[in-house]
């Protein structure tokens, strides 16, 4: 399936706004040939934002879910959503902390002293 002018032009704006914002952005094939995968693939530092961007009538994007649910960013956005947009791209990433305590399988010696 070949983009239309006003998704090329949607999928533009997004891309510029991010740049601007400090992003770089990786953008899908003007193809469009696997819609089940993210328009565009923004990135800073550590975060990583998945976009999938829809014109026309507003429908469910499963896709999105499933990133989701697997502890991915990821968002669906209209032409109606341009003041979300702004503030995801905003948005700091919220720090990840690992605790040595909370993982599960940490090694423990034969006499319980930690030491393998």
């Amino acid at each position: 399936m070949q983009l239309q002018l006003a998704q090329l032009q949607w999928m533009e704006r997004v891309a510029t706004e991010a740049r601007k914002r400090g992003f770089t952005v990786f953008v899908q094939d003007r193809t469009n040939l696997r819609q089940h995968e993210a328009s565009l693939i923004l990135t800073r530092g550590p975060r990583i934002i998945l976009v999938w961007l829809r014109t026309g009538r507003r429908k469910p994007l499963p896709q999105v879910d499933v990133h989701r649910q697997a502890g991915r960013e990821a968002h669906g956005f209209w032409p109606a959503d341009w003041p979300l947009i702004l503030r995801v791209l905003l948005r700091e990433p919220e720090p990840v902390v690992v605790s040595l305590a909370s993982r599960t399988g940490v090694q423990d010696g034969p006499d319980g002293d930690d030491i393998a």
